[in-house]
């Protein structure tokens, strides 16, 4: 549990640390499936994030959004009222997801456990043992309780970190299904974007079958950015997730965030910062 957390907290990619929570706590922590979700800004709904098949494999459930029930509210209740650290259901259906579709696999034991950050309720971490129908192993619940409680800190953290844009992050979160009825073709082009931010314009049309002046108009009218700008303020949020403290490497950590050259780079940085890299960089620290 603490080599996991010792390396959650290298991440400052919102999407990368959720996904590497996932992870570890199946391959470190030794959950047989795990899921994680977030709440929203109003802590009424939660936003799926990363999750795990019936084979073992981290699977993409960031399209899931959906009101917390009455299970997830009282669960969350009673971890901070400190009457229990999770919660669980016995014949609970055991849901997979495949292909974006969810099915159930079953039914047997089902655990929820409420993720707690510094302000309040952050999340939470649901697991079962739908592979395999193992019983319910407490001392290692006991520890993913531990687990979430670390992870509520650092999610907060990374969420902090990036109010010293001079924008929203971008990494922070993702757009879902649902989100103020947003075009599903504009979450479709974010969500590639977060894939592959040195995705153009063109690239992204002929990948959704629409033309590049649909695509491009429809992105700006929902995001109220252009599609050009929102990819320059995704590539310089991950090139500060990147770069080493200091300074370090400012070329590789550009390309790294998806910028074709250091002149493309320093420009966009200059244009969106209001300074050059370096200034930015040590002026922070």
């Amino acid at each position: 549990m603490l080599s996991a957390a010792d390396e959650l907290v290298t991440y400052r990619d919102l999407d990368i640390l959720l996904r590497r929570a996932v992870e570890l706590s199946r391959d470190r922590i030794g959950l047989e499936r795990a899921a994680l979700f977030v709440y929203d800004e109003s802590g009424q709904h939660l936003c799926g994030t990363w999750g795990t098949g019936l084979a073992g494999e981290t699977t993409d459930e960031r399209h899931l959004y959906f009101t917390a029930g009455f299970h997830q509210k009282e669960a969350t209740a009673q971890a901070i009222a400190g009457v229990s650290r999770w919660m669980q259901f016995s014949d609970a259906p055991l849901i997979v997801h495949v292909d974006g579709e969810a099915r159930v696999a079953g039914k047997g034991w089902n655990v929820i456990t409420p993720i707690l950050g510094h302000r309040g309720p952050v999340g939470l971490l649901t697991n079962d043992s739908a592979r395999t129908g193992s019983s319910v192993d407490e001392a290692l619940q006991m520890q993913v309780a531990i687990f979430c409680r670390i992870l509520g800190g650092l999610i907060e953290d990374v969420r902090q970190g990036s109010e010293v844009l001079p924008w929203r992050s971008l990494l922070a979160r993702l757009p879902r299904v649902g989100d103020d009825d947003r075009d599903s073709l504009v979450i479709s082009i974010v969500h590639a974007l977060h894939q592959d931010p040195s995705l153009s314009g063109r690239e992204l049309a002929k990948r959704f079958a629409v033309s590049a002046s649909k695509l491009t108009h429809a992105f700006k009218e929902e995001m109220g950015v252009s599609l050009v700008e929102y990819k320059n303020r995704l590539r310089l949020e991950r090139f500060l997730t990147m770069v080493a403290p200091g300074g370090g490497n400012l070329m590789q950590a550009a390309l790294d965030a998806g910028f074709g050259s250091y002149a493309q780079f320093h420009r966009v940085f200059r244009d969106l910062l209001g300074a050059t890299p370096r200034e930015y960089i040590t002026g922070r620290k």
